[in-house]
């Protein structure tokens, strides 16, 4: 389901600094075709921790109804039939989250989106067992990364570090890399396996490793510790606050070193946490950024102003939209849609599939070693200049 040429507009009006076209000073939307899906719905289910005392993603379950609205009156639905999105929201735990799969089971869903889901260890066994595709939008756990029912559009933090490792590799040509990671088994295997690994294929063989404690907040040591000895460039694989502890730390020590994190970290809020440090830092970023012109991301920052101007401008809420987008043109390949069986199958067919606002995606379990949920292994490289994130690479990076 292509997407139609979408006529220039004119819009006036202050989005409050909050849709997905916010802070740009541009307030230009494009005039999205009405397209609308009737018939019976095929039901998608959808579990995010919107209020878990863990972290809240609420952009997440909005950029996901938002993107439901948008393929049902502008894209036709899936076959001529309207997407439904049912919703459930755990608390973190595991048992929460398999309690949201049996929920949403009983709604007979064709598949089940996985926004961020800290229990999803719980969730996504009981939706393999019932035999439910599991499409994650922000995978971060094992089960997601190699469960034999889940499918994600993007790369993840594996896959796009490893992109990012590439770059460093190939563009920045260092000496010497130094790799920091959260102490966790997760952090510790993207360290390892997809950074060290790559950078030593690409002739990089003067590494540091440095792992730094999940509770730490005052960085400043193991980044002293990364940048000493000529280091010319730091690779960080941690989340949003380990991300701006890590340039303050950097700020603090004066640091010439150059610096690229997971495309998580270049959320504005953790941009903005960081303070002046962030200058001149790089992200490999999971999809193309905001205001980048690129069609699909127009429409993306259309649906959000037409229906929710709420969201935040975050990859969480582009990743969400993106891969609801994306399910509903392999759904649109299903022999029958609204049967998750058939859809498992299309699936497993997914191959050369130009993702929503992402890079080509082949689901064969083999973009990413080890890592077979992966239907993509490639990224884009942004860089944090004059308060702004500009695409530096110019182009989809991969291992």
């Amino acid at each position: 389901m292509a997407v139609a040429a979408l006529a220039l507009t004119a819009a006036c009006g202050d989005n409050g600094g909050k849709s997905g076209s916010s802070g740009s000073g541009d307030d230009a939307t494009i005039a999205l075709p009405t397209n609308k899906a009737t018939g019976a719905p095929i039901t998608v289910g959808l579990i995010n921790d919107d209020t878990s005392p863990l972290g809240s993603y609420a952009e997440i379950s909005k950029a996901a109804r938002a993107a439901v609205s948008y393929v049902n009156d502008s894209l036709g639905g899936v076959k001529g039939r309207p997407l439904k999105l049912a919703v459930c929201t755990p608390n973190g735990s595991a048992a929460a989250s398999a309690n949201c799969a049996a929920e949403l089971l009983r709604q007979k869903p064709a598949a089940v989106i996985g926004g961020l889901d800290l229990g999803a260890d719980g969730s996504v066994p009981a939706l393999a067992k019932a035999g439910i595709p599991y499409v994650p939008s922000s995978p971060i756990g094992a089960v997601e990364f190699t469960s034999p029912n889940s499918y994600s559009m993007l790369a993840g933090a594996p896959g796009s570090v490893s992109a990012g490792s590439v770059y460093v590799a190939d563009k920045l040509k260092p000496k010497k890399v130094a790799v920091m990671f959260n102490d966790n088994p997760q952090a510790r295997l993207a360290a390892q396996g997809y950074v060290q690994k790559v950078l030593q294929g690409k002739g990089v063989t003067n590494i540091a490793m440095v792992a730094f404690g999940n509770n730490e907040t005052d960085l400043t040591g193991p980044v002293s510790q990364a940048i000493k000895g000529g280091t010319d460039v730091v690779i960080g694989i941690m989340q949003g606050s380990g991300c701006a502890n890590v340039i303050k730390a950097k700020q603090s020590l004066g640091s010439t070193a150059k610096f690229l994190f997971p495309g998580s970290c270049a959320d504005p809020q953790v941009l903005k946490a960081a303070g002046p440090g962030a200058e001149g830092t790089y992200y490999a970023v999971q999809q193309l950024l905001p205001r980048s012109g690129d069609s699909e991301v127009k429409a993306f920052e259309a649906a959000l102003a037409k229906y929710d101007k709420s969201i935040p401008e975050s990859g969480f809420a582009q990743g969400a939209f993106g891969t609801v987008v994306t399910l509903s043109k392999v759904m649109a390949t299903a022999s029958a849609p609204d049967q998750p069986k058939a859809v498992t199958e299309a699936l497993k067919k997914t191959a050369n599939l130009k993702s929503f606002m992402g890079p080509t995606v082949t689901c064969d379990g083999k973009q990413l070693a080890g890592l077979t949920a992966f239907c993509t292994k490639q990224a884009r490289i942004a860089q944090y200049k004059n308060g702004k994130l500009v695409d530096t690479g110019g182009e989809w990076f991969s291992a």
